[in-house]
């Protein structure tokens, strides 16, 4: 829907804003709850912020007038105006009846009803403490014409002066729900950071596979209307077209599924989607207030995955889809600034070393290290045999990583590389992958029958280490970059074991049991390394016990230590809900393990979430799936080393720069 005025049609994307929610106390009222602002703001001031306009032509008002604005208003009669940031300086304008501020090139400003091009503005503060507020899309500005005080568009000139007054009664801009309130202390008394890690994120899986197979962006400059509305735009008005979804669910390409996300989101996310978004950022943001301290946002790309897509929005080259989950992380971590009023402002921020990541989670942030999880890093594929590049491309292809932030690395991924034999996997997802091994490669996975530990029903990977995989391996530890060896097939693991402890250098089974199995000495000998390990998700008793497990093992200078590797995004369901939540729930407000923060039901659109009836339907839920886990026997116990992981995930980062 478009309203015009005085010729101008203002184009309009995504779904209507009067589908916005009431919102809970603590989280912002609809009415009169956005932050106030100082009376000579700058642009800090104004993010999320409720502001009147005042126009230095008139010295009166802006208000809603018909299908346009007018500034000839007193200042009690002034319409309320709820600024939401899109960037660092960019905004939407909303007014109290939820429509925005739109213009095109010139004539009257006109209102929206849906947030597009035209609807987003650039502030500049200028030096006596007015703004001009100009299109991002056409360069233009809003103008006030002196005689009647119609808001106009135009150039530069009398009229583009404006200032801005703390107001009341903004209707907020819609937005997903943290649902948690309270403070936590980042540091332990000894120093030591608290909190878990999730060492296996996919935040940017949306751009997989040439960008249309998983619906949903963990954000969008307009919104979460745009963000989370739009379902039937790649998978088709009834899940037809979500190939990629159907082959992973049932082995088979055709299928159908309910498409409907925002507002009401009767169809996804669900626990159990391989191909819908479930790490938006108001849903991390939760899991960082219940505790989570350092992620690793793994990019992720299978070029053969990717060609079987008969729809995509970039090439199927995986280094420049690297590129593109890179430069989309750099554009999360300004957006969350944004949200927060300037650069630097926002509760993550990604990092490179572990000493800056340190002092992150010391400042009480979000730690985020960008890793990479792709089938032919650097474009070392392997056809019959023959690796598809040389040493000088390894080189050049790290050195090129290194400087885009990437400090962690895949070695293989669903398929053999130049680097060596890949892990083979269970399931439709096995067979699934075993096309894309011949497509690849010329051949089928040479196979073997497994040792102590085992890759896929007792078969594994004959391929092991390459001399090329060895020299990739070598360049790793002169660099300080993190080592992942899930993935390899045992053989390929056990040569990487290997060259790590003739350097004393740990190494990362960033989600253990998932691309090979690893048994009780293998976990030792990562241990002893000053590796790391994860719990992949269950339900909390599934969790509990796996724990448990995993802590016989996971004991390293500091004391036992297993992360968390969720794998959310990377076709990897997320946990149902527990059997017997019914008679003995989860029961809400909880408050979190080591944090003094409550925590309500999780609320985005039209849909409150529960733990009891949905599982972990997005990303969000983790926050209430490890306080489950704290309510189960000996759960608190079990916790310890969960809550000791981001510190830990420190020490063996840290080791890395010692120990070569």
């Amino acid at each position: 829907m478009a309203r015009a005025l005085a010729g101008l049609t203002v184009v309009v994307m995504g779904v209507g804003l009067a589908a916005a929610t009431a919102w809970p106390a603590g989280e912002g009222a609809s009415r009169s709850a956005a932050p106030r602002v100082a009376q000579s703001p700058s642009r800090a001031d104004l993010a999320n912020g409720c502001v009147a306009l005042r126009s230095s032509a008139t010295d009166r008002f802006l208000a809603i007038d018909g299908d346009g604005y007018a500034a000839n208003a007193r200042r009690a009669d002034a319409t309320p105006l709820y600024l939401k940031p899109t960037a660092l300086p960019t905004y939407l304008i909303q007014d109290s009846e939820r429509t925005l501020i739109a213009g095109g090139q010139v004539g009257d400003a006109a209102r929206a009803d849906t947030p597009g091009p035209e609807t987003e503005w650039r502030l500049r503060r200028l030096a006596n403490g007015t703004f001009t507020i100009a299109s991002t899309a056409y360069g233009t500005r809003l103008v006030v014409e002196p005689a009647g005080g119609a808001l106009t568009v135009g150039v530069p000139g009398d009229g583009d002066r404006f200032r801005f007054a703390a107001a009341r009664g903004c209707a907020r801009y819609p937005e997903a729900r943290v649902g948690a309130r309270g403070r936590f202390d980042p540091t332990n008394p000894d120093g030591s950071v608290s909190g878990f890690a999730d060492v296996h994120l996919h935040i940017t899986a949306n751009l997989r596979a040439g960008g249309s197979v998983i619906y949903g962006e963990p954000f969008d400059r307009l919104g979460v209307t745009e963000a989370l509305g739009h379902d039937a735009d790649v998978h088709g008005p009834d899940g037809s077209l979500d190939v990629t979804g159907n082959l992973l669910r049932t082995g088979e390409p055709t299928g159908t599924h309910d498409t409907d996300g925002w507002p009401s989101f009767a169809g996804w996310p669900v626990f159990d989607t391989y191909t819908h978004q479930q790490t938006y950022y108001m849903w991390l943001k939760r899991v960082w207030k219940a505790g989570m301290r350092l992620v690793v946002a793994q990019t992720v790309e299978d070029q053969p995955l990717c060609e079987i897509e008969p729809v995509r929005t970039h090439s199927c080259d995986e280094m420049e889809t690297i590129k593109l989950e890179i430069e989309q992380l750099r554009a999360l971590q300004d957006y969350v600034d944004a949200q927060s009023g300037g650069r630097g402002r926002g509760w993550l921020r990604i990092v490179t070393n572990p000493f800056q990541a340190r002092r992150v989670i010391e400042q009480g942030k979000l730690a985020v290290v960008i890793g990479m999880e792709a089938s032919n890093p650097f474009g070392c594929s392997e056809l019959q045999g023959v690796p598809q590049c040389t040493r000088e491309d390894v080189d050049a292809g790290l050195s090129e990583l290194r400087r885009l932030g990437l400090r962690s690395m895949f070695i293989t991924h669903w398929i053999d590389n130049a680097f060596g034999g890949a892990a083979f996997e269970e399931g439709a997802k096995g067979d699934f992958i075993k096309t894309f091994e011949v497509a690849q490669t010329g051949h089928p996975f040479a196979t073997e029958p497994c040792g102590d530990a085992g890759e896929a029903g007792g078969q594994c990977n004959a391929e092991g280490l390459t001399d090329i995989g060895a020299y990739l391996v070598r360049r790793m530890i002169a660099e300080h970059m993190l080592i992942e060896t899930d993935h390899l097939s045992q053989k390929a693991r056990e040569a990487v074991f290997e060259i790590a402890e003739e350097k004393g250098y740990p190494l990362v089974s960033s989600h253990t049991g998932t691309g090979g199995e690893w048994t009780a000495p293998q976990l030792k000998r990562l241990y002893e390394l000053g590796g790391l390990a994860t719990v992949r998700p269950g339900t909390a008793p599934e969790m509990a016990a796996d724990l448990r497990r995993l802590e016989r093992s996971a004991t390293g200078a500091g004391g036992s230590a297993v992360a968390l590797g969720t794998d959310t995004g990377g076709f990897s369901a997320l946990p149902g809900p527990r059997p017997g939540a019914g008679a003995d729930p989860l029961h809400y407000p909880f408050k979190s393990f080591v944090c003094d923060v409550r925590f309500v039901r999780q609320r985005t659109g039209e849909r409150t979430y529960d733990l009891n009836v949905d599982g972990v339907a997005h990303y969000g839920l983790i926050a209430d799936l490890v306080a489950d886990i704290e309510h189960q026997p000996h759960g608190r116990r079990m916790l310890r080393p969960f809550f000791r992981s981001a510190e830990a995930y420190l020490e063996m980062w840290e080791g890395a720069y010692r120990r070569h």
